[in-house]
């Protein structure tokens, strides 16, 4: 009989048929995660900064360049305009770059510019999954069930703000986090069991960090401190110089592109001016605030902190890694002069710290205790709930409606978006949820603004009057082709397909990590 071979399994008593890859389902979970993703992307980018991410793709690949013109950019050497962003993410969306112009000739010619920038912008859900991927097998290097690393891993995927930046921004986000999340697997994967290949993917990780973010830096000495802790004292020597070997690669590349943007290896876009915000006056706004508090966009955090000393009992030195990265970018964000991230969903520059938050959970998780998993549920479900507003809706078509944007002050100023941040009446956590309700309520029953691509707008191609319907529309992909006038049932096809995908992905897994504990 041909076909592919099975195994035959005998647990509690049943036989059970399992394919091999049940046994590794590294595959799986990340297509689960990807699949999951792209079923509620946006498909656009809308964002100025993500927008001049994408041209300097967009330079690399046409013009074997770096310099662009637009808006929100820095004056480089020989008076080129030059982005402030790390290189890191428009390299990694060359391959989906290419893939959009290959299929460009296929597509109208108005609509080419919006669906090569469409195609791009999945280059986030793709890192994003890995990121979560790496999530998961770190899970399972600290001996926690298949279970836990799930449940773990689908907390930050669904009940955090990683997920708006997952699947709406082309931001430098989820490259950092997957960078870190890397990084954390590979160095507890060698203090398991002494690797010289896992040091030198950890140096590899935290390189790209730095090539994505100058700020990744500051997690060096506490990666670095941890390598140090773990007991190998003949051949620290040597673990250090391999992890740090491609890490020095890749700050040579930074200070290269700082040279050819700015004239200067020393020149960046962050200066020290500019990490000028009282700490406590940061510290309140990521940690209490009523727009931006790190615990209302990710319930699941206040677990992770209480999870702490639990977690010290089997994981000290995992505790100390984990404590020391949350509070090297919490303090460092807290005196930068943007903190809050505007506009943007929740406290974004927090989010690569989110895996050091839920990991330490599984501690806690693993002991069976009923009260522990149904506070880990009721925290997951408000963070999921939290996360409708921020998927469903734009941000920027939010700070719109309530006056916020475009912007009336200066970042300087105090009262610079003082409703969205302080007053808990306009907090997007709250108010995107409500516009949310009431806009896929129209796209249910079949309603759709008129809207007219205008070619000639670079960022967002919509006239000034149709900018204003957008606060009736939702931020999915399958909306907007709704919008552009494909058919409705082709549209709701399209969207039960990828979710109803990943819905039985998800419950295959998950009869997966519980047949594991049989």
């Amino acid at each position: 009989m041909c076909g592919r071979p099975r195994v035959r399994l005998r647990r509690a008593g049943r036989f059970r048929d399992a394919h091999p890859m049940t046994e590794s389902p590294t595959l799986r979970v990340f297509i689960f995660f990807l699949t999951a993703f792209l079923s509620v992307s946006s498909g656009i980018i809308a964002s100025s900064d993500g927008g001049t991410i994408f041209k300097v793709t967009e330079a690399i690949v046409e013009r074997g360049e770096i310099s662009v013109s637009g808006e929100h950019l820095q004056i480089g050497v020989g008076g080129r305009s030059v982005s402030h962003y790390g290189i890191a993410l428009s390299v990694v969306a060359i391959p989906l770059y290419v893939a959009g112009k290959l299929v460009s000739p296929f597509i109208p010619e108005h609509l080419r510019t919006l669906s090569l920038k469409g195609i791009v912008s999945l280059t986030n859900a793709i890192v994003s999954a890995l990121a979560c991927l790496f999530l998961f097998l770190t899970a399972q290097k600290l001996d926690y069930s298949a279970r836990v690393s799930l449940q773990l891993t689908a907390s930050l995927a669904f009940s955090t703000f990683f997920a708006v930046y997952a699947t709406k921004s082309f931001l430098t986000q989820p490259l950092e986090t997957l960078c870190l999340a890397g990084t954390l697997y590979c160095l507890i994967a060698h203090s398991r069991v002494p690797d010289k290949r896992m040091l030198l993917y950890a140096g590899c990780f935290s390189g790209a960090g730095v090539l994505t973010k100058w700020a990744f830096v500051i997690n060096l000495p506490i990666l670095v401190a941890y390598l140090f802790a773990i007991p190998d004292n003949t051949r620290r020597a040597r673990n250090l110089s391999i992890f740090l070997a491609p890490v020095g690669v890749s700050l040579a590349l930074a200070l290269w592109y700082n040279y050819a943007r700015f004239g200067s290896i020393l020149e960046t876009s962050a200066r020290v001016s500019e990490f000028s915000t009282p700490l406590f006056v940061g510290l309140y706004g990521l940690l209490f605030s009523s727009g931006k508090s790190l615990f209302l966009y990710a319930p699941i955090a206040l677990l992770g902190l209480a999870s702490m000393k639990a977690f010290s009992n089997s994981h000290k030195r995992e505790t100390w890694l984990m404590l020391g990265l949350f509070a090297a970018n919490l303090l460092l964000i807290a005196r930068y002069r943007y903190w809050g991230g505007e506009g943007s969903w929740g406290p974004r520059y927090l989010t690569l710290i989110l895996p050091c938050l839920v990991l330490p959970i599984g501690s806690l998780l693993r002991t069976g205790s009923i009260t522990v998993r149904r506070t880990f549920l009721a925290l997951s479900l408000v963070g999921l709930l939290v996360q409708v507003g921020g998927v469903s809706v734009y941000y920027g078509t939010y700070y719109r409606v309530i006056g916020e944007y475009p912007y009336r002050t200066d970042f300087s100023d105090p009262l610079f978006m003082y409703k969205t941040r302080y007053v808990p009446n306009y907090s997007p956590a709250s108010g995107q949820l409500r516009m949310a309700h009431e806009n896929w309520g129209n796209f249910l029953s079949g309603k759709k603004p008129s809207l007219k691509i205008d070619p000639g707008r670079q960022r967002i191609p919509l006239s000034e009057a149709d900018l204003e319907k957008l606060r009736e529309t939702l931020d999915l992909w399958f909306a907007y082709v709704y919008y552009a006038g494909v058919p409705f049932g082709l549209c709701l096809l399209g969207m039960t397909t990828l979710m109803g995908a990943a819905a039985t992905m998800g419950w295959r897994l998950h009869r997966w990590s519980k047949g594991q504990e049989d």
